[in-house]
């Protein structure tokens, strides 16, 4: 094994070990509401859904994912809101169908692409949920394009220092995501890490752990998520200066028993984010959205709604 480690890395970046291309991603993960758009030269993907009464009448919501997942991690808030909104959700960038943003990581690379994804579709205002990452996405968003931000909601978000799972620590390392890449995945370890996002496992089924590793292998996302891991990192953190200037109504949704970003980060959103409202899910892991959706569904419709 050590042998074939070293002849794929003579090889350089020729190949991914168990990469999947990207033809083969789309055919198996997009959707009849699958949208692209060229942005920052990468072909972005997108899921634009309203089947409200009164489309062109429909106010915003546009959804973020956390770290190395998609899109779909918002498939069951996107039926249930669609009634009420017009609900976008994107798969960012360096990860899921839009993958590798072609100059890597960079500062405000996300609040950025959002103003600019926002003109691009006209939108004048729109109302945000992130979980994790993209609840960092949200709050600096909102903080830096406040005319653009109605309300914010931030479901297990990142943004205070905390010591990440072993995995994701270790991917942020120096050449982790090029390692990552040259070496071979097994699918097991990817579920098992999966597992760890929810309280209860048996809520977690193989067709979601299927898509987070089939999406995990695409080509190019390891390296480009190790890219974010390693951002964050080399800076000890997130900068929290567009968070002091979030003067949008804020709904906090945290799960008891996350195990990725602590219970406690909820009180220090609070205390930041004077405005906030915080729903506390005591049989919940760090993605309230897909362990508990019609329950947290129906919590964002009334923060949104009132």
């Amino acid at each position: 094994m050590l042998m074939n480690f070293w002849q794929t890395m003579q090889n350089g970046f020729k190949s991914e070990v168990g990469a999947v291309s990207l033809e083969e991603m789309l055919a198996r993960h997009t959707t009849a509401e699958s949208q692209f758009i060229e942005l920052q030269g990468m072909n972005v993907h997108y899921r634009d859904v309203c089947r409200c009464a009164e489309p062109e009448k429909a106010p915003v919501l546009i959804l973020l994912h956390g770290i190395f997942s998609s899109l779909h991690t918002w498939n069951d808030w996107t039926d249930i809101l669609s009634k009420d909104f017009r609900v976008i959700s994107i798969d960012s960038p360096n990860f899921g169908l839009t993958g590798a943003h072609p100059r890597g990581m960079f500062k405000h690379i996300y609040s950025d692409f959002l103003n600019e994804f926002t003109d691009a579709l006209g939108i004048k205002q729109c109302s945000l949920a992130g979980n994790s990452l993209g609840g960092w996405m949200s709050w600096e968003f909102a903080g830096r394009y406040p005319h653009k931000v109605d309300k914010v909601i931030l479901l297990d978000s990142a943004g205070f220092f905390f010591v990440p799972p072993p995995v994701l620590l270790s991917m942020g390392l120096p050449l982790s995501g090029w390692m990552a890449s040259m070496m071979p995945v097994p699918r097991k370890a990817m579920y098992a890490t999966i597992r760890t996002t929810y309280s209860r496992k048996e809520r977690l089924s193989k067709p979601v752990m299927e898509r987070y590793y089939d999406l995990f292998m695409r080509a190019g996302n390891r390296a480009a998520g190790a890219a974010v891991l390693r951002f964050i990192r080399n800076r000890a953190g997130f900068d929290t200066a567009p968070l002091k200037k979030v003067t949008q109504p804020v709904l906090i949704m945290w799960g008891r028993n996350d195990a990725w970003i602590p219970l406690a980060h909820a009180e220090k959103f609070a205390k930041a984010l004077p405005q906030a409202r915080t729903i506390i899910y005591d049989d919940c892991g760090h993605m309230p959205m897909e362990e508990l959706p019609a329950e947290s569904a129906a919590d964002a419709l009334a923060f949104l709604k009132q």
